[in-house]
């Protein structure tokens, strides 16, 4: 179905099919998603019916958040239920995983890491309001309190640059771009949580996906909405999930309402 022409009554029968299922995984972005965007990431949180939602839904429900987010600064913000397992760094790292989240970087790996990070250093040292972040598998480029010019033109040199190098594996979202030292991709990730999970226990029958940054649409498109999966685009712009919502308040009641049918 085209997101563009869903209903609020198309999402509703949606949720009563997934709700309907045995074991299921509800798997949520953060910023955008549980937390309006801010201009300072650290200062992201989630809305106050949103955490209450969590808590209701880990009841019935696996749940966990997806995120661009280094694993650590993602526990910081969300502060999630226990129960919520954490999947950080676009795929690459796991609460699952132990102590050290998940993969860890070869030597070749490791240098390429600290030489895009000194290249984006070098590209924002003139550019107010420009940051760079540094995470365990990649480098970041934030733009959003840039002057738009500044942000364009840090950006296309970010992308005509080492955007570009042997072995780097960019993201771009929104005001950010980001250059990894190894694969990128939430949809791996979700995959790999999936096979995991139904390892440990019964299987998961069924996804549900919400996000809303570009960075998001390859979880999308790594589901099968034939088998049972559903995905939620959060906000405006064109995008491969099934269904539409406009914001964190919409997602809140969609997790109160998931987690009304599920403790039936």
């Amino acid at each position: 179905m085209n997101p563009q022409e869903g209903t609020g009554a198309d999402v509703a029968a949606a949720l009563e099919r997934f709700a309907a299922r045995g074991r299921v995984l509800v798997a949520l972005d953060f910023d955008g998603v549980l937390a309006p965007i801010v201009d300072e990431p650290s200062a992201a949180r989630p809305l106050p019916e949103a955490v209450t939602a969590l808590e209701r839904l880990v009841a019935t429900t696996d749940v966990a958040l997806v995120s661009g987010r280094d694993l650590d600064d993602l526990r910081a913000c969300a502060a999630p239920p226990a129960a919520v397992v954490l999947v950080g760094g676009h795929g690459t790292q796991s609460s699952l995983e132990g102590a050290a989240g998940g993969q860890s970087l070869d030597e070749a790996e490791s240098d390429l890491l600290d030489r895009l990070g000194a290249e984006l250093d070098r590209l924002t040292a003139d550019v107010a309001g420009a940051h760079v972040e540094r995470k365990p598998m990649s480098a970041v480029l934030h733009t959003r309190r840039a002057a738009r010019p500044d942000a364009e033109r840090v950006t296309r040199a970010v992308l005509a640059g080492p955007a570009t190098w042997e072995g780097v594996h960019a993201l771009r979202g929104k005001e950010v771009v980001e250059l990894g030292a190894v694969e990128l991709g939430k949809g791996a990730g979700l995959l790999r949580l999936r096979e995991r999970l139904s390892a440990d226990g019964p299987p998961v029958e069924a996804v549900l996906f919400a996000g809303d940054d570009v960075t998001d649409e390859d979880a999308f498109t790594a589901l099968d909405p034939g088998a049972g999966d559903v995905t939620v685009k959060v906000g405006d712009g064109q995008s491969a999930a099934g269904f539409r919502v406009q914001g964190p308040v919409d997602v809140a009641g969609l997790l109160h309402r998931l987690a009304d049918l599920r403790s039936r």
